[in-house]
């Protein structure tokens, strides 16, 4: 008889990797080089010059980015030697995996934002709710009112202490029962 607890610690799953700082881009290179599964957010910012404006690309949480894989493969040796990389997130000895919703909502959002997608401070209190309606929908996260008018949806990785944010109106948003 198969032992359960195995067959979990054998299926991929995400994980969230700590990088050197300013690191994010170089490792995922070298990842993606050795076809390791990753996800790296981002989002764009204009950025004022003396003499221009340019638009930056940067990570939408500074110093981390995602893997998917089994922590029995050989890509997880992969990701620790790689350039940048401090270790895979977790608790204890043991890396801890993310929700498949929780990236599931993090790639929804950045791919339809149209860099309307943030970094934004970790929420403490709030209401998980789930987007019904427009382009974020099927996006689930914490409802953040700033007013009655200006609603966001933040998405977070509490263990990493980091959230990201987006626009949404309360006709767009469901409590989570």
């Amino acid at each position: 008889m198969e032992d359960v607890n195995s067959s979990v610690v054998d299926s991929p799953r995400w994980y969230a990797v700590h990088v050197r700082s300013n690191q994010e881009r170089t490792t995922a290179s070298f990842l993606k080089d050795r076809e390791v599964e990753l996800f790296l957010p981002t989002y764009r910012m204009r950025s004022k010059r003396r003499d221009r404006q340019v638009t930056l690309t940067k990570p939408l949480f500074t110093g981390y980015l995602f893997v998917h894989l089994s922590l029995q493969s050989p890509s997880r040796v992969e990701v620790n030697k790689a350039p940048g990389t401090v270790r895979i997130v977790g608790f204890g000895d043991r890396p801890t995996p993310i929700p498949e919703e929780t990236i599931d909502s993090l790639m929804i959002l950045v791919g339809k934002g149209e860099d309307r997608v943030r970094p934004h401070p970790l929420v403490k209190t709030g209401r998980e709710v789930v987007v019904v309606d427009g382009p974020f929908a099927g996006a689930r996260g914490v409802l953040h009112q700033k007013d009655i008018q200006k609603s966001q949806l933040v998405v977070e990785i509490q263990f990493l202490g980091r959230a990201v944010s987006v626009p949404v109106t309360m006709d767009q948003v469901q409590p989570v029962l």
